[in-house]
């Protein structure tokens, strides 16, 4: 898929997120080697919950979500920080190994203007799109030509497309970002 976008004309992303799909990033690496890579952090979220007991999963999505939003990435990795101390200090070593696994790859967005954080940091946006689509595949398995399936597919794309929310601050960030203007913390 990557290669078939590239032959198409698809220039280098400047960054790229998704979820633990390892087949993802990997083939990502071949195709946009330049490419940086934003985990999303809802998928770390609920990976982190299942490595703990119950009683200990509504404080690591409050935890987590602290850490996500957190303004600079300094402030990020001392939550962090104390949060894997925390889980150790309980016996939770799976659950802070989680934490830690990848974690350059979840504080990519700190590279970006602070407006353009919480559309890079979760897949979840698109991932909503995509459950509208699979509801839409029982009706393509019918159809006797690919062209009428991919049709179908593309229209309800489209139609889901119109909620897709505006990118926050606009073209001029946008300009910025893609001039190669440098961001550290979100600011310029």
């Amino acid at each position: 898929m990557l290669r078939d976008l590239r032959n198409r004309g698809l220039e280098t992303p400047l960054t790229a997120t998704g979820d633990g799909a390892l087949g993802l990033w990997a083939a990502l690496n071949e195709v946009y080697p330049t490419t940086e890579h934003q985990r999303c952090w809802n998928h770390r979220i609920t990976n982190v919950q299942a490595k703990l007991p119950k009683r200990y999963q509504a404080e690591a999505r409050r935890r987590l979500r602290e850490m996500y939003e957190a303004p600079t990435q300094k402030e990020c990795e001392n939550l962090r920080d104390r949060y894997v101390a925390g889980l150790l200090a309980v016996g939770q070593r799976a659950a802070a190994e989680t934490v830690l696994w990848d974690w350059g790859d979840f504080v990519t967005f700190y590279h970006y203007p602070k407006e353009h954080w919480i559309h890079l940091g979760t897949t979840n946006p698109l991932e909503s799109i995509f459950s509208g689509v699979r509801l839409g595949i029982d009706a393509t398995r019918r159809m006797r030509r690919r062209d009428n399936a991919l049709y179908l597919v593309f229209k309800i794309v489209e139609r889901l497309s119109r909620n897709w929310r505006a990118l926050n601050g606009g073209a001029n960030l946008m300009t910025l970002v893609l001039e190669g203007r440098e961001f550290k913390d979100g600011i310029l």
